[in-house]
């Protein structure tokens, strides 16, 4: 969900234009996998890095993003799709972690394609999170050196609920 903001200036339109049409498209997309029986999609809704925009752009992406999230809570149910969130959740503004956690609870027991979110995240920021986890785990005496291997990092990842990427 890269490009929105360009789309819409290279229109003549302003970036929020291109925002909202955005969230037109990744509604599409979404209904176009679930009805494809895609087991996993992931969207990129926001990363780390999206925090250095002008703040009104920010406020407006936070905003959109809570009200599509609460409109599409009958049509993830309704098309059994199950709600996650990878990144950090936590950064984002209180209403929307709050609506972002309440589709997640109420998605939980739907068993048809996992739709992720990518929500104040960077790749960075996930291997980050993981050293910081493996360390700590062997600061405790839990963890030796010689267990690490590529099966135990990816555990540690907080995308571990996701298969790898397939593009």
């Amino acid at each position: 969900m890269d490009g929105n903001g360009r789309w819409a200036k290279a229109r003549r339109h302003n970036r929020v234009y291109g925002h909202i049409r955005g969230a037109r498209v990744a509604k599409s997309i979404i209904e176009e996998c679930a009805r494809l029986k895609l087991p996993y999609l992931t969207l990129f809704a926001f990363s780390t890095e999206n925090w250095f925009r002008p703040i009104e752009e920010v406020k407006f992406l936070m905003h959109l993003l809570e009200r599509q999230l609460r409109r599409e809570q009958k049509t993830l149910m309704r098309n059994n799709i199950r709600f996650q969130c990878i990144g950090e959740i936590q950064r984002l503004p209180k209403a929307v972690r709050n609506v972002v956690e309440e589709t997640v609870e109420m998605t939980a027991m739907n068993s048809g394609m996992v739709l992720a979110f990518a929500l104040s995240y960077g790749g960075r920021q996930e291997i980050t999170h993981m050293a910081r986890e493996l360390v700590r785990q062997a600061k405790l005496g839990l963890l030796d050196e010689e267990e690490v291997d590529e099966a135990l990092v990816a555990s540690f990842l907080p995308s571990s609920f996701l298969p790898d990427p397939d593009l």
